[in-house]
């Protein structure tokens, strides 16, 4: 059988058996979140390098609806903001690649040992779509990126990571509403790999985060894109 029919055989499984989780209940339960309650960890995924660019832009040669996204980093309980934080986001481009890891592809079925212990290795020096900054002294900080695709076998997702006096502090994940992920899968340059089978509601991640609180940027339309806003709350 061809490597691509078989990876189309194996994604199609995959989908049916994620088609067994429900995560609606606890997306809606972690829309909001308490003061002193912690954005929910979910460690950096198989794809993180430490070492990204030190930059706002990170989209490179990357073609993409463009976005604004707009982190603040406090504390829990009093909220008070954390200037000096580095935050650092990764995430794939439209085609569902990361840099790094531009030979496993979008398509190719997860090599799940891997996957579970962390241990891919990077297939290239590319570094599009990361960067880090610095927190200013109201606890901002913004990328200007790209909304990214899907790739087997995950919902849209930007990884970001907090890092304080130079320990990560937090790594989490941020997600796209169902609805908002269709709507630009149907626009250029997306549409070219179609819609992604992957949705939040069977995503296997978010299940494991229980919702994932704190996870869920607000988005709004822009002249240029879009803007997502988030507020990170790290522990006291």
């Amino acid at each position: 059988m061809p490597s691509s029919l078989r990876d189309r055989v194996r994604r199609r499984v995959l989908t049916t058996l994620l088609g067994v989780i429900d995560n609606r209940t606890a997306i809606r339960r972690a829309a909001t979140l308490d003061p002193g309650q912690a954005t929910a960890g979910q460690g950096n995924g198989p794809y993180y390098i430490a070492g990204s660019p030190v930059r706002r832009d990170v989209r490179e040669d990357r073609d993409g609806i463009p976005l604004l996204l707009r982190l603040r980093v406090v504390r829990t309980g009093t909220l008070a903001p954390l200037p000096g934080a580095t935050v650092e986001i990764w995430h794939c481009d439209a085609q569902g690649v990361y840099s790094g890891y531009q030979r496993y592809g979008a398509d190719r079925f997860p090599a799940l040992i891997s996957l579970t212990l962390r241990r891919f290795r990077p297939t290239d020096d590319a570094m599009f779509l990361r960067g880090t900054q610095t927190t200013d002294e109201s606890g901002h900080v913004e990328f200007l990126t790209v909304v990214p695709g899907w790739y087997t076998p995950r919902t849209l997702h930007i990884h970001a990571q907090v890092s304080l006096d130079g320990k990560a502090a937090l790594g989490t994940e941020l997600y796209f509403p169902d609805d908002f992920a269709s709507h630009v899968q149907s626009l250029p340059p997306y549409v070219t790999r179609g819609p992604g089978p992957y949705r939040n509601n069977t995503d296997i991640e978010i299940r494991l985060a229980k919702g994932s609180p704190g996870s869920w940027p607000a988005y709004r339309s822009t002249e240029d894109g879009h803007r997502a806003d988030i507020t990170l709350q790290l522990p006291g």
